[in-house]
């Protein structure tokens, strides 16, 4: 599973929780070739996802609570695809983020490395891979 299959989705799922059977037509669809089984134990392997097995013939996935890290993440990168596909400062995309976010630069530039579909590079600009 790609990091943009897994983007697809988690933006799906953050909609509405969804069937397995649906989460692995989505992951087919994006052009991975994982099983069922696969789709299953990766999803249940993952923090912030969970599936309910209360009804053993359809097994529900759906996100569970995001942590403060998380959410300031997902604030990040909608920051930098605002920006069109150009490169944004770590400076501007502090000053672009919702009022609830308290963070500082050096953070914003951590967290980008550290997530799969952001790239750091040159003096502090960060841009979209995805």
């Amino acid at each position: 599973m790609t990091p943009a299959i897994y983007e697809e989705i988690t933006t799906a799922l953050k909609r509405e929780n969804l069937p397995l059977t649906k989460v692995c037509e989505l992951a087919k669809n994006s052009g991975s070739n994982w099983s069922e089984a696969q789709v299953h134990l990766f999803f249940a392997c993952m923090d912030g996802v969970e599936i309910d097995t209360a009804s053993k013939d359809l097994p529900l996935v759906k996100l569970g609570q995001r942590t403060e890290k998380e959410e300031l993440v997902e604030a990040i990168i909608q920051v930098v695809n605002s920006n069109t596909g150009k490169p944004i400062s770590a400076a501007e995309i502090r000053r672009k983020l919702p009022g609830k976010f308290i963070t500082t630069e050096a953070q914003i530039k951590a967290l980008a490395k550290e997530t799969s579909v952001l790239e750091v590079f040159g003096p502090g600009l960060i841009r979209y891979k995805g």
